[in-house]
């Protein structure tokens, strides 16, 4: 597995902080050209799309935000923070940078808070104006999602005392298997991404950030008739080794969505972008080609 190209560390001293409500959100951004805004995934943060955002730097003016309660992004009040209130932060960051019409890029819980936003641009209740959306592997399709045991722990009531006790090689162990056989973090690699996970907010923050996954199946109509109705490109980039979202995840996307891009990538896991990032950017750059193109069905 390819090295960051930048450390967590590094990266946490050149970003910006916006504030909303009661926090004060932490964002990157860089690049020319169109708005992609990429929005991560559980449990990690806006470094997880480094791996690929440097080859994106010249077709794309890139806004990449920590989530509410993610990474840097500091919940003063600890609260809970719901997807409509992921969505409700971007909407004010995209008002705040000025930015009327955006691409998204999407992973994981961050499929979610786009499938929110999508449902909100297709009643023409969002304040900006989705181009196109890629998602990453994650459970857009709710009843296809298979959460790893540690995720049904965090989600249960027993989850801030888990919180409290786990140690972070266990935690750190369960987070690697969720990548490609081939393509796991472990040793330095495997440390390094701790802080980013844990973020500024604490072990305390994964039991109220896991509370996405009830959200999912409250939300479950909502959220797959907004893939339904959505009249934009949309493509799914799929690691079929994923045991959360993989092969059977892309099984279910196509038969929902028939006219949709699908690209499956064998022997990688839940994070294509830092498994194999150069394979997803050559993705993302085909797939924006066929919209300049207007071949790409909606």
């Amino acid at each position: 597995m390819e090295k960051a190209p930048i450390s967590f560390e590094q990266w946490s001293q050149c970003g910006k902080y916006f504030e909303w409500r009661d926090h004060n959100v932490f964002f990157q951004r860089g690049g020319k050209g169109e708005v992609l805004l990429m929005i991560h995934g559980f449990p990690t943060c806006g470094w997880d799309w480094c791996w690929v955002s440097k080859h994106l730097l010249n077709r794309f003016h890139m806004v990449v935000p920590d989530l509410l309660d993610y990474g840097l992004s500091l919940n003063a009040r600890l609260a809970v923070c719901s997807i409509a209130d992921q969505a409700d932060m971007l909407e004010a960051l995209m008002k705040h940078r000025g930015i009327n019409e955006v691409h998204i890029l999407a992973h994981n819980v961050g499929d979610t808070v786009a499938q929110e936003l999508l449902a909100r641009h297709n009643s023409s209740a969002l304040s900006f104006r989705i181009k196109s959306c890629i998602f990453l592997n994650g459970g857009m399709i709710p009843a296809l999602h298979k959460p790893r045991p540690m995720q049904r722990l965090l989600a249960g009531p027993l989850g801030p005392l888990i919180c409290r006790f786990m140690k972070r090689k266990h935690f750190l162990k369960g987070f690697a298997e969720i990548f490609g056989r081939y393509t796991q973090p472990s040793g330095d690699f495997l440390a390094e991404l701790w802080p980013a996970v844990r973020g500024i907010n604490g072990r305390g923050s994964f039991t109220r950030r896991i509370k996405y996954m009830a959200e999912r199946k409250a939300s479950a109509d909502r959220w797959v008739t907004a893939l339904t109705e959505a009249k934009l490109p949309m493509m799914l980039i799929n690691g079929l080794a994923d045991p959360v979202s993989g092969g059977h995840a892309a099984d279910g996307f196509a038969k929902l969505l028939p006219k949709a891009k699908i690209a499956r990538l064998p022997e990688i896991g839940h994070y294509p972008q830092i498994e194999a990032p150069e394979t997803v950017v050559d993705l993302v750059n085909r797939f924006h080609d066929c919209i300049l193109e207007k071949t790409c069905q909606t």
